[in-house]
């Protein structure tokens, strides 16, 4: 396997388990609007993965692998898709599921899809940024941790009071975009790639012409 998407992918794999046992979990269980709450941690828990990868993976290391810049850059932008990837594919499922007792419906769907699209494009461009500018990552591989926090000790009792947040599902927008939720969460997808190869490109050149990270 190569030294650096096994070296990288341990963070996402551990940061995708705890998001599913610590906080997924609760769209199985809850009757609390849990769609409109738990989704929005997906780009906390995608930025402290990257992050902390990005803090263990200094120039030192680096440059003792004979992997090349571009490489370098093409498998990170990999990881962060493949790992939004899977979370967007759990939390539909899970919203088809829920879907007979009433807690989702095809607006869901749609919300889902859009934050986890947003996610993704906002990973993207931090990445970026640490690559252009040397952003310090190290911040956010402890604010990972934060929502755990607050998800035990408010979920249960806390979340269950922020019931204003079902409008986020149910704006206009999104109510609109929900009367063909396949269609539509199909379209939000695809303009999400093509938004992210572009980001991915520019990636790749930033980082095989900058070092400031290092």
């Amino acid at each position: 396997m190569d030294p650096i998407l096994r070296r990288s992918s341990f963070y996402y794999v551990m940061g995708l388990i705890t998001y599913m046992s610590l906080m997924g979990r609760y769209m199985l269980t809850r009757a609390w609007p849990v769609f409109e709450v738990i989704p929005l941690f997906v780009p906390v828990w995608l930025l402290g993965a990257m992050s902390a990868s990005e803090y263990d993976e200094r120039y030192a290391y680096l440059r003792t692998l004979p992997v090349p810049d571009r490489q370098v850059a093409k498998i990170k932008f990999r990881l962060i898709l493949s790992f939004t990837a899977i979370q967007w594919a759990m939390m539909v499922a899970a919203a088809l599921f829920r879907m007979s007792d009433g807690i989702a419906g095809p607006s869901t769907l749609v919300y889902v899809t859009l934050v986890c699209a947003a996610g993704l494009l906002v990973v993207a461009c931090y990445q970026i940024a640490i690559w252009r500018y040397g952003f310090p990552p190290w911040p956010l591989s402890s604010a990972c941790r934060s929502p755990r926090a607050w998800c035990s000790s408010s979920s249960t009792s806390r979340v269950s009071s922020t019931t204003t947040l079902a409008a986020l599902s149910q704006s206009g927008a999104v109510e609109w975009l929900a009367r063909a939720p396949w269609i539509s969460s199909a379209v939000l997808v695809a303009l999400a790639l093509v938004a992210y190869r572009g980001l991915m490109r520019l990636g790749v050149r930033v980082k095989a012409a900058s070092e400031a990270h290092l």
